[in-house]
């Protein structure tokens, strides 16, 4: 693409409405930067009230690939029903078939086909898409330009002037613009807004004015990406019965995973691929930061190797720390943040869009409302009572997504863990977070206040949960077992779990219900991932476990350990004599009867049944043995648990009110290594580190693709 300079000689249109920009001295609305943040911003406002002056400034000069190509349902919705783009999406960039994850050897040795896999076999009911960021910034740009606003393209702020006084005193912005010569002053020029919005990306120019970024209790994460071209059709490798099983693998975010690091896959509609890299930096300490490094490290994986077989490097980029928070976006002195001006956690779930999303909503109510209300008094009231709220939204909002992100980023490695964990993530988030969205829940701000109870005891059983992933993750890794079920191959949608309520997302009136449900969910991950501690098979789908282990019986632990096996297995023979009365056609009352059930019972799917001096029949005795195995291997799904929603409220208003304000990584036991140390009294032995450079790790990217010609 040639400069921002070259293309005003030249006179394109793009840079010729540029040129024709009148900068006027006064605005209602300044949006410095012209990201897809500032520009979905700047569109969401003029759809809401066209009589605004909006004017956008943005030092770049022309649009460049970025990350952040991956969207989700709630940023999907936004596109589609605050911005009305749903047309331009599907005609320009690509739908998005949810989140797959491929789970490997330790060694990453597997083809694409062998591997184990979590992700949807069709596009889910509610769009989400993946989008040419460079595409659709410059396409909204000429959007914007045709609904009025004033956009101005190579401007770089000098300098702020925020009026922190309470009245409606404009902000100051200085800017200069070199590249269009004498069409404005070369000196500068200085413009007034009533509102200033921040949109400039990780240059932060409000944050830094005010010292509002901080990298307090945040993931340790850094990332290396670049584009590639004529990478291949994953669609069109392994066998037929792979590829029947998904519609469209390409069109997924594609996840490999490994030790402390994951690796997405991104198409994008140019025919261009995304790929980079995210690790934790504190457990992949050689991450790949220049290019070399990078090839090889993306061929040391065979599956991914195979993919990327005579592709070649577009570009390439490199940060060392992606995560910071932010202490507000919005000041009742009319000024605000959005997109990485603001905040940012991590992409794994592709949640960026969201938050900008629910920034963008907040900031443009704020903005409508205060122009609506003529009297300045008033306006200053509603401001001062309102701000404070979508904060503290914004923080929450930070606080659950990044609970989410710790309690999976553990695990990513193993198929055992990490799928069901997956399942539930998706799940809970279409639950709470996507139908809020879809059902303006974040908007209507009493509402939100009065749920905030819930929020807390939601926030709670994250925590509680992240205890009992660690632990088990540990147990599993001593014992041999942590990565047997990426061998074997299997696929894992998710979508059982939540086809019960994916299409009332949105709906009014439900709140009881969704209550239930994530109650339910929450118990039957607990579940599954004790089932993996314990090494019982089938423990977390059987209907006796479930009765006994309930939630309200499993809150008050810290965690289930294997210390509360024996109590648990007297309580499961308990109920299984009590059901086995209830049900069995046969006359048992007076009969002496005992059930024997053993940790070798789960997997054989048998309990021992022994009777004391009876009348029945041999035949009669086979048919209660019979009977009794059947209500031991009865299982049922999450929706059918016992209901524990009293309980849980009960947890919810004894549950800290501070909790919020606590760190998500519990400092106590923040990583596997501190719950090896719980476990064992002592700090694991130091595992082997994947090197991501030098002769072992070329030799094995050479072995799993001779004829890669990366460049």
């Amino acid at each position: 693409m040639s400069s921002f300079t070259e293309q005003v000689k030249a006179g394109p249109a793009f840079t010729q409405a540029n040129l024709m920009t009148k900068v006027k001295p006064s605005y209602d609305v300044v949006i410095i930067g012209a990201g897809w943040a500032g520009l979905t911003l700047a569109r969401q406002l003029k759809m809401k009230q066209p009589n605004l002056a909006i004017l956008q400034l943005d030092a770049a000069t022309e649009y460049k690939a970025k990350v952040g190509e991956a969207t989700v349902e709630m940023t999907g919705h936004y596109f589609m029903h605050r911005l009305g783009l749903a047309n331009y999406l599907y005609r320009n960039h690509l739908p998005k078939n949810g989140l797959r994850f491929l789970f490997d050897s330790e060694n990453h040795d597997l083809s694409l086909h062998e591997m184990s896999e979590h992700g949807t076999s069709n596009i889910p009911p509610h769009p989400a898409f993946q989008l040419d960021r460079a595409r659709l910034e410059e396409d909204l740009v000429a959007m914007n330009r045709e609904m009025g606003i004033d956009i101005l393209l190579g401007a770089r702020v000098k300098d702020l002037e925020i009026d922190e006084s309470e009245g409606r005193e404009p902000h100051l912005v200085q800017f200069d613009c070199p590249a269009l010569g004498e069409s404005i002053d070369p000196m500068g020029q200085t413009v007034s807004g009533r509102w200033l919005v921040d949109a400039s990306g990780k240059a932060g120019l409000i944050a830094k004015k005010y010292k509002l970024h901080h990298r307090r209790d945040v993931p340790k994460n850094a990332s290396t990406w670049a584009r590639f071209s004529n990478i291949k059709d994953i669609d069109a490798l392994g066998p037929k019965e792979w590829r029947r099983k998904v519609n469209g693998r390409f069109l997924s975010t594609i996840h490999f995973t490994g030790e402390g690091y994951w690796i997405w896959v991104i198409p994008l509609s140019g025919g261009f691929t995304s790929i980079g890299v995210d690790c934790d930096k504190d457990r992949m300490k050689n991450r790949p930061v220049k290019k070399e490094d990078f090839i090889a490290f993306l061929n040391s994986h065979k599956g991914l190797a195979d993919l990327l077989e005579n592709a070649q490097m577009e570009d390439f980029e490199a940060w060392g720390q992606l995560a910071y928070r932010g202490e507000k976006y919005m000041s009742e002195h009319r000024w605000a943040t959005t997109g990485f001006a603001a905040m940012f956690l991590d992409p794994l779930f592709s949640f960026g869009g969201d938050m900008i999303s629910l920034f963008n909503d907040g900031i443009s109510e704020a903005i409508v409302e205060d122009f609506a209300l003529e009297d300045e008094s008033e306006a200053n009231w509603q401001l001062a009572k309102k701000v404070p709220i979508q904060n503290q939204q914004a923080h929450e909002f930070y606080q659950r997504i990044f609970s989410h992100v710790n309690n999976v980023t553990p695990v990513l490695d193993c198929g055992e863990l990490c799928s069901p964990i997956l399942a539930y993530i998706t799940a809970t988030y279409f639950l709470e977070t996507a139908w809020d969205y879809m059902a303006d829940n974040f908007i209507d701000l009493e509402r939100w206040e009065s749920k905030s109870h819930l929020r807390r005891g939601y926030l709670a059983l994250e925590k509680k949960l992240n205890r009992q992933i660690l632990e088990t993750a540990v147990i599993m890794e001593q014992e041999g077992r942590y990565f047997d079920r990426n061998l074997l191959g299997f696929f894992e949608s998710g979508a059982e779990v939540y086809r019960y309520f994916v299409f009332e997302m949105g709906d009014k009136g439900k709140d009881g219900r969704r209550i239930d449900l994530h109650t339910k969910l929450w118990a039957s991950i607990y579940l599954q991932i004790t089932g993996s501690r314990l090494n019982l098979p089938k423990f977390a789908q059987r209907s006796l476990v479930q009765e006994c282990l309930n939630l309200a019986e499993i809150l008050p632990k810290d965690s289930v350990t294997r210390a509360d096996l024996p109590p648990l297995l007297e309580a499961l023979e308990a109920k299984l004599i009590q059901k086995l009365i209830e049900k069995s056609d046969l006359e048992l009352n007076g009969i002496p009867l005992q059930v024997k059930i053993e940790e070798s019972s789960f997997a054989s799917g048998e309990v021992t049944l022994m009777l004391g001096q009876s009348d029945l029949s041999d035949s009669e005795l086979g048919l209660l043995k019979r009977q009794a195995n059947a209500l031991w291997n009865e299982k049922q799904e999450y929706i059918h648990m016992p209901f524990t929603v009293p309980y849980f409220l009960q947890f919810c208003r004894q549950t800290d009110e501070n909790i919020m304000a606590m760190p998500i990584v519990d400092p106590e036991v923040p990583d596997r290594k501190a719950a090896h140390k719980v476990l064992f009294g002592k700090m694991p032995e130091t595992r082997v580190k994947r090197e991501i450079k030098g002769a072992d790790l070329e030799s094995q990217a050479q072995a799993h693709s001779a004829k890669a010609s990366l460049c």
